[in-house]
């Protein structure tokens, strides 16, 4: 019996309590704020890299001594370049700032070249001496194979000023820049025979 009426006693504060708390109130609905356009802000970059894979140096060319009084008369040199394959890459890295209509950027742009370059040559010499023409001449052939390494690389440091039409993106910009180039070390081989 205490507990029922612990039971009734209880339910009938919880619904006067509930029953002075007056009409429910009605809340506008409030839409939520336009999203911030983000498309193209903040931190960006790109890596590229591939191959070179045509390099135009000239096609083989033969120079011949065409000089009556010279005792190397009829020497020829055969020129043959290199055009072997070569690697580039970069990296852009920059920052996108703000998200107005105009948006600041900065960038830095690392690009690397290289290539292997050379010729072989081919001295085909004939001496004839001028004192004692009733001598045969004397030929003989020389071979020469060099290469080197090219490498070149670029360093730009851009400022631009991107405008912000959704992912439609125009933008402005300049930069300063250096450029750095080198000649690796050589390596060449030499033979030569008589004829």
């Amino acid at each position: 019996m205490g507990q029922l009426l612990f039971f009734t006693v209880g339910m009938t504060a919880l619904l006067a309590a509930s029953l002075k708390a007056g009409p429910a109130v009605e809340y506008k609905q409030v839409a939520p704020p336009p999203p911030v356009d983000l498309w193209g802000t903040g931190f960006y970059g790109a890596i590229d890299m591939g191959a070179n894979l045509y390099q135009n140096r000239g096609d083989d060319r033969t120079f011949t001594n065409d000089d009556l009084n010279s005792p190397f008369f009829g020497s020829t040199l055969e020129v043959s370049p290199k055009n072997d394959v070569g690697f580039f890459g970069g990296v852009k890295l920059g920052y996108v700032f703000g998200t107005g209509i105009v948006r600041p950027t900065i960038e830095g742009d690392f690009f690397y070249n290289g290539f292997r370059d050379g010729a072989d040559f081919t001295l085909n010499s004939v001496y004839q001496c001028r004192f004692c023409p009733c001598v045969c001449p004397v030929l003989r052939t020389r071979e020469r194979d060099v290469s080197t390494w090219i490498n070149s690389g670029a360093f730009l440091a851009n400022f631009i000023l991107r405008f912000n039409f959704g992912r439609f993106q125009p933008y402005a910009g300049a930069g300063v820049g250096g450029y750095y180039a080198e000649s690796g070390e050589s390596r060449s081989q030499a033979r030569s025979a008589p004829l």
